[in-house]
């Protein structure tokens, strides 16, 4: 019977041999300088790819060349004390994104293997409104909205119980998790969690009790699997007098040291440890290099990726887990510049210019599109029902169209620290302010907008009056429809455009 996951090992002892190989492993094991068996018995078995490749001597790497194309990124895992000037196997490691590992403890690594490559990925998080106060704290409590809960006062001389979660967070058998929590902290105050694990079928008896410092916070909280499912009771403890603003406390399936929901995945932090998520496909690593960000997403992880994937070309992801389900990748001036920076890095490892870029997005993700653009001014934007005045969306969302997209109030305060209509203003400008010291004279837009946009009307509008004044070239189809209706029409339209910005840019011809 096929095992979950397919594992190949090339080096002159057998794993097998000596360590427990996990029961959920199809072990593949070959001397070096045998590529050709390698090669047989991948035709007989009918195996395209393996879930991971084990070269624990980085020079039998040289065994991979004939495979490259087999090889799945971030699946080859070799030696980080590896070095070579081989230009063949250099340039094999670079195309297929391999990881470096340590095989120090071959066991644990196995064991650390055999719960990190599932399939998918899975993130959620516990809203501030979740969150529990205390009866005996008599300070100032306020919530704000999917923001923070902030509480302000004496929390006393020593640590007591301030605030836990409503709902236990559940960790599978065999399915670790990471915890990170969102926090603010202002005046002479500490505070640490307190978490119990509680194994699922008890009421109310827990088995470890464990103490999280703020230092211990530093880092994102690792959850093993055990045996059993079990739950995690938190709270939050406190001491001193100040301010502590709690925000979302999210929860993923880990991969450990292999990546952030998926493998090669990453995550950026500020200071104030707001998040962005990005992932990096090698593709064919030739121009252009496409940048998805994706839309309003509640859930965690990443979308796009078989859209993107199917492009051919090299694609980076990104998603925004902040707030209900994203902040528009704005932030801190920190924050977008680990945006900026991590485009600008992959430029540079494909050996690309910044002509052979191409921002895109869904809703949400078409202001960083556009914002972002302005700063890259790439080859060409490609956006689906876009959304740039971000202010204006929150003022109509009183009168004009409420409960059409409540979250927008959660991001004028996330992003201005106010609720007033100047503050929506100044929202509204933050973007024009950057777009428009653009030189778009060489860039396309792919702009597939809604006919009846209902979040924010005048988007294309003034995006197409600014942009015939620039020089720059404009593709672009409506659809009749809200800004939630029709998505299946408009997504094809973005897809389109995207065809025939990769066909007459850069001469990648439909497959």
């Amino acid at each position: 019977m096929s095992k979950d996951y397919k594992i190949l090992q090339i080096g002159i002892d057998n794993w097998a041999h000596h360590y427990e190989i996990p029961e959920n492993m199809d072990w593949y094991y070959f001397c070096p300088n045998s590529p050709l068996a390698l090669r047989k018995m991948m035709e007989m078995e009918g195996i395209t790819s393996f879930q991971a490749i084990l070269i624990e001597d980085g020079q039998y790497l040289a065994d991979l060349l004939p495979f490259v194309h087999h090889i799945e990124p971030y699946t080859l895992l070799y030696s980080q004390d590896f070095q070579t000037t081989d230009l063949g196997i250099l340039d094999c490691l670079k195309k297929r994104c391999a990881q470096t590992v340590d095989f120090s403890d071959p066991q644990e690594l196995l064991n650390d293997l055999s719960t990190s490559l599932f399939g998918g990925g899975y993130g959620d998080k516990l809203f501030p409104s979740s969150i529990q106060i205390h009866p005996n704290f008599t300070g100032a409590i306020s919530y704000q909205g999917f923001d923070y809960v902030s509480l302000e006062g004496d929390f006393g001389q020593d640590f007591s119980q301030l605030a836990y979660w409503s709902y236990n967070v559940i960790v599978q058998q065999k399915l670790p998790i990471e915890l990170w929590l969102e926090y603010e902290k202002q005046g002479n105050c500490d505070f640490r969690l307190l978490i119990r694990k509680i194994w699922s079928g008890s009421v109310d008896d827990f088995f470890e009790e464990i103490i999280v410092s703020e230092n211990d916070l530093e880092k994102a909280l690792f959850m093993d699997s055990l045996d059993g499912d079990y739950f995690l009771s938190i709270s939050v403890e406190a001491r001193g007098h100040g301010t502590i603003k709690l925000g979302n406390l999210h929860k993923r399936w880990s991969r450990k040291q292999f990546g952030k929901f998926v493998l090669g995945g990453n995550i950026l932090h500020d200071s104030k440890r707001d998040e962005i998520n990005y992932f990096f496909h090698p593709g064919d690593f030739k121009p252009p290099l496409a940048v998805y960000f994706a839309g309003f997403r509640p859930a965690e992880g990443f979308e796009g990726y078989f859209i993107m994937k199917n492009l051919g070309c090299p694609f980076i992801l990104f998603s925004d887990p902040r707030l209900e389900g994203g902040a528009f990748y704005m932030g801190t001036d920190e924050l977008e510049g680990k945006v900026k920076e991590t485009i600008d890095y992959y430029l540079d490892y494909l050996g690309f210019e910044r002509h052979d870029l191409i921002l895109s997005g869904l809703s949400m993700g078409t202001f960083p599109s556009l914002y972002y653009g302005a700063t890259f001014e790439p080859y060409a934007i490609i956006v689906g029902k876009p959304l740039v005045n971000l202010g204006t969306i929150a003022n109509r969302g009183r009168l004009a169209s409420p409960r059409v997209f409540p979250t927008s109030f959660d991001v004028l305060k996330h992003q201005t620290g106010g609720v007033s209509l100047n503050h929506m203003l100044k929202l509204d400008q933050r973007f024009w302010k950057v777009f428009k010291q653009a030189n778009f004279s060489k860039t396309t837009f792919g702009l597939s907008y809604m006919k009846d946009e209902d979040m924010d009307p005048q988007a294309y509008e003034q995006l197409v009056s600014y942009l015939c004044n620039t020089g720059a070239k404009i593709l672009s189809k409506g659809t009749a429809g809200r800004h939630n209706d029709d998505t299946d029409t408009n997504v094809a339209w973005f897809i389109h455009f995207y065809r025939m910005v990769l066909e007459n840019g850069f001469g990648r011809e439909k497959e």
